[in-house]
């Protein structure tokens, strides 16, 4: 369980009313999530991340997936440090990497000890994770699949929640899954859902459909749709690029979709919203822990 300090300072990350992006000194947080592997989720962080750089706010990239981190790929980056050197003392300015319009947090890959943190590891990262708060806009967080602790409680403890699932059954069955632990574990009430890698708009329908029955039975959590991103062979070259699909083929039909999610989010998370969804990451993680 996180100790009351370390609940308080990472309470200032996140504000419960609405963030616009011409608001000073207010970092709002995006996580993307959705539990299974492939579907989506570093695609969709890179690209949101990237949207909102491009429409003037100031944006990092968290890659939450702290021993298995990819987002520098995606980016087209060899960071010289990584999160671990945050924890091994240096400045957490020196790890930050700028690439086409934003600045990237990377982790390590192949990091046992970033995949495993501890209590004490852990308020040393969120702790310089806070000092970025006056020097960005927003950060959107890239959480790891599965629905282990520290993926889901940087998923929870966010402003704003993206769940990406594709129409795979496989795909739906996790993102449920990690809706179910988000819900009953971490007290997350709200949710977005983007259908990703759709090939019809019945099959994003569907999605959303099959999803929000589940949670209408099962869970209550308020789900919202987003605008869905189709199947579109200018993602796997983008990525083999190392350029944001919004920067690289911005026409493209996925690449003019994911700009829409970016602005359907800020048109929805509405002030009544994030106090219902928004966790403060500290104060949330000290509650978690007095569940189990």
């Amino acid at each position: 369980m996180m100790n009351r300090d370390q609940a308080e300072s990472l309470r200032k990350l996140n504000r419960t009313d609405l963030v616009a992006l011409d608001e000073p000194n207010r970092m709002r947080v995006i996580a993307v999530t959705g539990g299974k592997g492939g579907v989506g989720k570093s695609t969709t962080s890179v690209n949101l991340a990237a949207a909102y750089a491009r429409k003037g706010s100031r944006t990092v990239a968290l890659d939450s997936d702290l021993g298995m981190a990819d987002l520098n790929l995606l980016l087209g980056v060899a960071p010289e440090r990584s999160l671990a050197d945050v924890l091994a003392g240096h400045p957490i300015s020196d790890v930050l990497v700028e690439a086409h319009g934003l600045h990237l947090l990377p982790g390590l890959n192949g990091s046992f000890q970033l995949a495993n943190l501890d209590a004490g590891a852990r308020e040393v990262l969120f702790g310089a994770i806070d000092s970025l708060s006056d020097r960005f806009d927003t950060m959107i967080v890239d959480t790891p699949a599965g629905i282990g602790e520290t993926g889901m409680a940087f998923a929870s403890a966010a402003t704003d929640l993206v769940v990406v699932a594709t129409p795979e059954p496989l795909s739906l069955a996790d993102a449920y899954a990690c809706l179910k632990v988000l819900c009953k574990r971490h007290g997350v009430t709200h949710a977005f859902v983007l259908p990703n890698s759709v090939r019809s708009p019945d099959q994003a329908d569907e999605v959303v459909a099959r999803l929000q029955a589940l949670s209408d039975r099962f869970l209550g959590i308020a789900l919202t749709p987003l605008p869905p991103v189709p199947f579109d062979p200018a993602v796997t070259i983008a990525a083999a690029h190392g350029v944001p699909l919004v920067v690289h083929s911005p026409d493209s039909p996925a690449s003019r979709a994911l700009a829409k999610v970016a602005r359907r989010i800020d048109t929805l998370a509405q002030p009544e919203t994030r106090r219902a969804g928004a966790r403060f990451w500290r104060a949330e993680l000290d509650r978690k822990g007095d569940r189990t």
